[in-house]
């Protein structure tokens, strides 16, 4: 994402992010087609736009990603730096805390990256070394 996409999507939503969101995107830390860049820190305007469709103006709130389900991770627009779910099923953890830090919040995108590639190579482990009878690995 580039300062323009950003100013774009300032514009539309008439908000102004905050320094350490616009810093990040500008200086985005995940791969390309990684979980993270997907869902939990989208980098495409597109879908952070779709995302916001569930706050108006007035929350004063902004989304920053997803699970990929039903939950969305929004920071409020007020300076601080704590990252909350937004639980569009209305469970429990509806409005709570997901992470204290942005920092802390970048951290668990990082985590759940490095859990999703452990899966996958113990997968294709499975695979190499499956015996002749285990059609179902």
């Amino acid at each position: 994402m580039n300062q323009a996409d950003i100013n774009a999507i300032q514009e539309k939503l008439g908000i102004e992010l905050p320094t350490f969101y616009v810093e990040t995107m500008l200086n985005y830390p995940f791969p390309k087609d990684s979980f993270g860049e997907e869902f939990m820190l989208p980098n495409s305007p597109d879908i952070l736009l779709d995302c916001n469709g569930v706050f108006s103006k007035e929350d004063k709130c902004f989304a920053v990603g997803s699970d990929g389900g039903e939950f969305l991770y929004y920071i409020k627009l007020n300076g601080k730096e704590t990252v909350y779910v937004f639980d569009l099923e209305k469970s429990d953890v509806h409005n709570s805390i997901e992470a204290h830090s942005w920092k802390a919040y970048l951290k668990k995108i990082k985590k759940v990256q490095k859990e999703i590639e452990e899966d996958e190579r113990q997968e294709a482990e499975r695979k190499k070394n499956k015996k002749w009878w285990q059609f179902w690995i």
